[in-house]
């Protein structure tokens, strides 16, 4: 007798929270990230997707439908959105990038080094009067605006509101106008597939959102060039503005899951890979902080679900110290039996297929490689199975090799 799709989605959702709280599920659960991988089979471009988001959520559905696995993954169009306000630290497809292009991300160093001490003493007046004209061209008038904090009662409205009788305020007033309608079209559409795919078995990865606060820092503000060198010649700075900030990335995380539901917290990792800082960087200046928002975030009732990018078999040590059974490392490129060896018993651990295997090898090659994690790092439980990341080039094959052998050969 056939399930129906309200005992699949169950089930799903068990078999994943399952390993989270490291219990040994019926079988190892398994994931397959699709990013813009899924509009390349449908027959749509990166474009399509990147503007239309009527197309992307149907992009998900189908992809989800054809490969089955434990969590979904939902479509997003961003492009209307970062059209209207003319997002500078980003290109896409249809905007700087041909049609069929991914994301680039536009290094800029937004914020000067003698900047820090206006975001640790003000973080809100500071994104929306400095960060905002830098980083969204339609909203340069922001920057004429006094300090938020002012703007207070009714004679301070005077000055305060002036500039958006300004042909610079009037365009910014425009593109909020445009931007905010595509949100809420994109929000509607995302609400909408998350119901139906629901309705379809199968549970969302994640619900809620945010980002540590050094990589707010180094990703958006000072940049990687700029962050390297304030760790060296502003370092109390930046523990102090990751500390300021820390507030904020958590109402961040336990805001947007309460509001959907659903406790998993998407966090990725930028700043803190083998690649950019020491480890000794890594404990003074990214870790502090991280941790403090992955413990409040638990302390919420949240499960942090954290895309570790790069290499970083040598923070593991570092990396066990946060409550057991309570977040999911999934990792992008480390030594996966020594993550076991360090993290077993104490966090819940996945991904690590190679996007390169993905992209070039063959359904044995992948298969070949998702025993050897099965019967490695996922003998015990407390295992998840993934792609290493987002698999935009990836062989269609290959995902569903990975996905159909696991179900059949990761049963406990």
């Amino acid at each position: 007798m056939s399930k129906t799709p309200e005992q699949l989605y169950q089930e799903r959702e068990k078999r994943i929270n399952d390993a989270i709280v490291l219990k040994k599920p019926d079988r190892v659960p398994v994931i397959g990230y699709t990013g813009l991988f899924a509009a390349e089979h449908l027959g749509m471009t990166h474009e399509e997707l990147m503007n239309d988001i009527d197309k992307a959520v149907e992009a998900s559905f189908q992809a989800n439908m054809y490969f089955q696995p434990d969590l979904a993954w939902g479509g997003i169009s961003l492009g209307p959105i970062l059209e209207a306000i003319d997002f500078k630290q980003l290109k896409w497809a249809g905007h700087g990038l041909p049609p069929d292009a991914f994301l680039q991300w536009i290094e800029a160093e937004v914020m000067r080094p003698e900047e820090y001490d206006e975001l640790i003493y003000d973080p809100s007046d500071f994104m929306v009067r400095k960060y905002w004209p830098r980083a969204y061209g339609k909203l340069s008038v922001f920057g004429s605006l006094l300090p938020l904090r002012q703007i207070v009662g009714y004679f301070e409205a005077l000055p305060g509101f002036m500039p958006f009788g300004t042909a610079e305020g009037l365009e910014a007033l425009e593109a909020l106008r445009k931007a905010g309608e595509a949100s809420l079209k994109v929000i509607t559409a995302l609400g909408a597939n998350t119901q139906r795919l629901k309705e379809a078995g199968f549970p969302m990865a994640w619900g809620g959102m945010s980002q540590p606060p050094f990589d707010i820092i180094g990703d958006f503000l000072r940049g990687r060039k700029g962050i390297m060198l304030d760790m060296y010649r502003r370092p109390d700075k930046i523990i102090q503005a990751c500390e300021k900030l820390l507030p904020t990335m958590v109402e961040m995380g336990v805001s947007t899951a309460k509001r959907s539901g659903n406790a998993r917290v998407f966090i990725a990792l930028h700043g803190c890979v083998e690649g950019f800082m020491s480890v000794e960087q890594f404990k003074r200046f990214y870790w502090p902080t991280f941790r403090e928002l992955m413990v409040t975030l638990i302390n919420e009732g949240c499960n942090p679900m954290v895309l570790v990018e790069g290499g970083s078999t040598s923070r593991l040590e570092v990396m066990q110290d946060v409550p057991p059974g309570k977040v999911w490392y999934w990792f992008e490129n480390v030594d996966m039996v020594k993550a076991k060896e360090v993290l077993g018993g104490k966090v819940c651990i996945g991904g690590n297929v190679p996007l390169s295997l993905l992209t070039t090898g063959t359904p044995d090659q992948v298969r070949d490689y998702c025993k050897k994690l099965i019967d490695t790092v996922g003998k015990d439980g407390g295992y998840i199975m993934s792609a290493a990341g987002s698999t935009e080039d990836a062989k269609i094959e290959n995902i569903k090799a990975m996905i159909e052998f696991t179900k059949e050969y990761g049963v406990y």
